[in-house]
């Protein structure tokens, strides 16, 4: 919980920073070579190896995001895990809002979570939300990203993903 907060905490100051600095927003046009920002109605693919802190195990992330405007990006993540003969499906719905730096992309991110848990003897499902936040810098249409996400449900867990995505138009 305390990584959770201090999470919080540094994207809130980020945010009031970047609102000193910038006015607010941006009303240029986002070209391919953007360091942090995405094209509008352009489309990301990525994929990543995810952390969990409940299993203390490493599983695979893949995701799909539709780049709603610059600064705008949601969509669906799908991340697996094996501990043994458990098996844990993390399904997300992912919404991020991205906070222009001279370096990264700062965003938080918040979304719908359903979670699955099988063993051979018994399997556990749950609803719940997941929060938390993220930075990524572009290389022309290579995007590296790194976030920290907790889920809020009756399977509760952290995770810290890091992998890369390509954009599309």
């Amino acid at each position: 919980m305390r990584l959770t907060t201090l999470i919080i905490c540094v994207l809130l100051l980020s945010f009031f920073n970047l609102q000193a600095q910038h006015g607010g927003s941006s009303e240029h046009e986002v070209g391919e070579d953007h360091h942090c920002l995405f094209k509008k109605n352009s489309i990301s693919l990525g994929a990543g190896a995810s952390y969990s802190f409940h299993f203390n195990g490493i599983g695979v992330n893949t995701r799909v995001y539709y780049n709603m405007g610059e600064h705008i990006c949601f969509g669906p993540e799908f991340s697996f895990f094996k501990e043994g003969e458990l098996d844990v499906y993390d399904i997300n719905l992912i919404a991020h809002y991205i906070f222009e730096t001279k370096l990264v992309g700062i965003y938080p991110l918040f979304g719908a979570n359903y979670t699955i848990e099988k063993d051979p003897h018994e399997s556990e499902e749950a609803f719940g939300a997941v929060f938390g936040g993220g930075l990524h810098r572009n290389f022309g249409s290579f995007t590296v990203f790194a976030e920290y996400g907790h889920v809020q449900s009756r399977l509760k867990d952290d995770f810290v993903t890091v992998g890369a995505m390509f954009t599309i138009k």
